[in-house]
């Protein structure tokens, strides 16, 4: 039998990631690599620290905000994956396992790659089933900034 782990505030955290995923803008560097960020006071300085970012005080409480938000439901999956591997027959609903570009929406891919949901996201991925990973990608098609670290890989 199977049981599905379903994440609370799942609906929020989808509209929240790709809230802040449209602020996002895509530069490129010298070499040719996409350099994905929210408006920035410095280019040169962290993509990552809120102090860098351009914007005024209510989105900067309101990234806040939501950035807890996503923080929070990459803690509950992370949970979740751990029991799962213990408990084979407890898996995750598909469609509730958002991809790293929705829960780290401000992140450059060289940063998103790194962390631990990344790889929680990869493993996930490669264990769909043909059908599964066609509806997943039409639900949440690869940014070309994130295409140089993740593309969808076809099942047999």
């Amino acid at each position: 039998m199977k049981r599905y782990i379903t994440f609370k505030d799942y609906e929020e955290v989808l509209r929240i990631g790709k809230f802040w995923l449209d602020k996002c803008s895509d530069d490129y560097y010298d070499d040719g690599t996409l350099f994905h960020h929210l408006p920035l006071k410095d280019i040169l300085g962290d993509p990552l620290d809120p102090k860098n970012f351009y914007m005024d005080d209510k989105y900067k409480k309101e990234f806040h905000k939501s950035m807890k938000t996503l923080e929070k439901y990459v803690k509950q999956v992370e949970a979740a994956d751990k029991k799962a591997i213990v408990i084979n027959y407890e898996i995750m609903d598909i469609r509730q396992i958002l991809p790293p570009w929705i829960v780290y929406p401000h992140y450059p891919a060289q940063n998103v790659y790194l962390t631990q949901y990344y790889s929680i996201f990869d493993d996930f991925v490669s264990r769909m089933t043909k059908m599964e990973l066609s509806v997943y990608k039409k639900l949440y098609p690869t940014p070309a900034y994130i295409e140089s670290i993740f593309q969808y890989k076809e099942v047999e």
